[in-house]
């Protein structure tokens, strides 16, 4: 980040935020938290909407050995389909609100793989929360009655990756929100640039405390689940007088929780499922941390990554 300068007498760089090393990584480590839960959050839908788990057997059975590399190779391609309509639909955006959209991909500093759409035109606040919102909103919204009503499991995986991609665009959604809505934004390959009067102090953009409270959050959470589940959650049970409890399908992400306490056997178990909620309360905690942080009074300057 950049602190403010003067571009005239009346507009100033409030921030400009460009896509160093540092914010490269730190986005990776938000980026795959983001596809834990997404992970978790679609399996779940799919699995209450339709009775019965996912299955990501894609090639006929009993073919040879490459079975297992067909239905990875699949896999990846599915992961990758995404990008597609995820970039064309933030180019819908931009073409909306009077931009010309150019797309392309890149690496990111040899460590991170992306695809963009920007344009040299300036949107009003709101507008540019519109352009990064388009991709998670829409393909979500097609994406999850298609996968329920087809019984097509295997959306789950584009699904996931593209809320796992839109997790940088959330962000920056919740950090623009705490500057005034006549502010403007200019989208760049690079990064982007958001320019106002001198009175719209800069917030913090700092994307270090979003992943640390993230992360830490998420390990608090996890390690606060498993102590309840592994201390209370046999107790309370068998107080209730509850003989066999399963929360979760066993093997899979969603898999939570197991209990039984019979004549004939006495077990208990966690599965995955406790990393997914730690990871969902640690994403929610540092997302709503960074939006009330907007909120406060604005500073003087703008935390440099």
């Amino acid at each position: 980040m950049m602190a403010s300068r003067n571009v005239d007498d009346t507009e100033t760089i409030l921030a400009d935020l460009e896509l160093t090393r540092g914010l490269t990584i730190r986005m990776t480590a938000i980026g795959t938290l983001g596809m834990i839960v997404g992970w978790a959050v679609f399996s779940t839908l799919y699995q209450m909407a339709t009775g019965h788990v996912a299955r990501f057997q894609f090639a006929p059975p009993g073919i040879g050995w490459w079975t297992d590399a067909l239905n990875v190779v699949v896999i990846v391609i599915l992961g990758t389909a995404f990008i597609v309509p995820h970039e064309w639909l933030h180019g819908l955006a931009i073409r909306y609100y009077g931009g010309e959209a150019r797309y392309g991909v890149g690496i990111a500093h040899f460590i991170l793989p992306y695809a963009y759409a920007t344009t040299d035109h300036e949107f009003s606040r709101n507008q540019f929360i519109v352009v990064l919102l388009t991709p998670l909103v829409v393909l979500t919204v097609l994406g999850v009655p298609l996968m329920i009503v087809f019984e097509w499991g295997w959306l789950i995986v584009p699904l996931t990756l593209n809320a796992a991609g839109a997790i940088a665009d959330i962000w920056m959604t919740l950090m623009v929100l705490s500057y005034p809505a006549h502010i403007r934004i200019v989208d760049h390959e690079g990064g982007v640039r958001i320019l106002g009067r001198e009175a719209d102090r800069p917030r913090s953009l700092s994307i270090t405390k979003l992943v640390w409270e993230a992360l830490s959050g998420a390990a608090v959470a996890t390690f606060g689940v498993l102590i309840l589940l592994a201390v209370g959650g046999p107790i309370l049970l068998s107080i209730l007088g509850i003989e066999s409890l399963t929360v979760g399908t066993p093997g899979t992400i969603t898999y939570v929780f197991s209990f039984t306490n019979t004549p004939e056997e006495i077990s208990f178990g966690v599965g995955l499922g406790v990393l997914s909620l730690g990871a969902t309360v640690g994403l929610g905690y540092a997302l709503l941390r960074s939006y009330l942080r907007g909120k406060r009074p604005a500073e003087t300057t703008v935390e440099s990554e």
